[in-house]
C-alpha cells in the first residue's frame, strides 16, 4: 500500500530529487536506509545497557580464499 504525501523542501533538495527520476521511489529508499540506521542505534544501546560488548577481530581467512573454498564446495 503507498500514501500520497506532500512535501515542502528546499529549492535544491527538491531539484536534487528530481533529478533522481523517479523521486518517490528514491525517497523512499533514502528514508528506509535512515529506517534502519535508527533502528540499529537503537539495538545497540539496548546491547550496551544489557552489557553485551561487539567486538572486532581479524577474519580467520581471506575473502579470496573463502571464495575460492566456496567454489571448491560448489564444484562437488
Amino acid at each position: 500500500m503507498t500514501v500520497n504525501m506532500t512535501m515542502s523542501l528546499p529549492d535544491d533538495v527538491a531539484a536534487f530529487v528530481k533529478a533522481k527520476g523517479n523521486a518517490s521511489a528514491y525517497t523512499a529508499r533514502i528514508l528506509r536506509r535512515q529506517m534502519l540506521s535508527e533502528e540499529l542505534e537503537k539495538s545497540a544501546s539496548v546491547r550496551a545497557e544489557a552489557g553485551i560488548v561487539p567486538t572486532m577481530a581479524e577474519p580467520a581467512e581471506s575473502e579470496e580464499a573463502t571464495l575460492e573454498r566456496w567454489g571448491r564446495v560448489a564444484s562437488r
